[in-house]
């Protein structure tokens, strides 16, 4: 279980998170929604520890979170932003592969290149796999980070406007994507929705 106590986070002189309470298990998905400056983001990236909340308290399965290394985070949390890098000269695969960070010792396993596979294909981006990532449209891009952050193979997924970018039917498609993930794999999710 997820669970947050009393978070604040200020920017400056601004409070933009002000006693957040919230609990969420594994299997459920969770959308916040609100206009843009309500602290969405801010509360995805408090809670993947990308920024320190002024105070309150994050517990992933029972653990603080401010106690977990970097390693351990990731091996519980993904996190996919609302914008992509312009600039990142990989191929969707190493993209992907990229998610599976947490597990490589040394090189990547035979294991870590087939779950990489399989989500390409599950996913309808094998034929653009050994495309240059920043040679994408914003829509393409967004579907590769998601199979980025199925690929990392956490309990808990943050998706920060996981269907910015794409059009009505990719909408959809995505949006059934985190539900089948969230069903099969017994994960938790929480969207940054407008």
């Amino acid at each position: 279980m997820l669970f947050i106590r009393g978070l604040h986070f200020r920017y400056k002189n601004i409070n933009a998170l002000e006693d957040v309470a919230m609990g969420l298990d594994k299997g459920e998905i969770l959308s916040v929604v609100g206009p843009n400056g309500a602290g969405k983001t801010t509360l995805l990236k408090c809670i993947a520890r990308i920024v320190k909340p002024t105070k309150g308290t994050i517990l992933i399965d029972g653990k603080d979170a401010s106690r977990m290394n970097r390693l351990s985070l990731a091996r519980r949390i993904s996190y996919v932003p609302q914008s992509s890098p312009s600039k990142f000269p990989v191929t969707v695969f190493e993209t992907v592969l990229m998610g599976r960070r947490p597990y490589i010792i040394w090189k990547p396993s035979k294991k870590d290149l087939k779950v990489v596979a399989d989500l390409l294909k599950s996913m309808d981006l094998e034929d653009i796999a050994l495309r240059d990532f920043d040679k994408l449209s914003g829509g393409q891009k967004q579907k590769v980070l998601l199979a980025r952050a199925f690929a990392q193979d956490t309990d808990y997924l943050l998706l920060d406007e996981p269907t910015s970018n794409l059009d009505l039917k990719h909408q959809m498609e995505v949006m059934e994507m985190i539900s089948s993930m969230v069903k099969e794999k017994g994960v938790a999710a929480i969207l940054a929705m407008h």
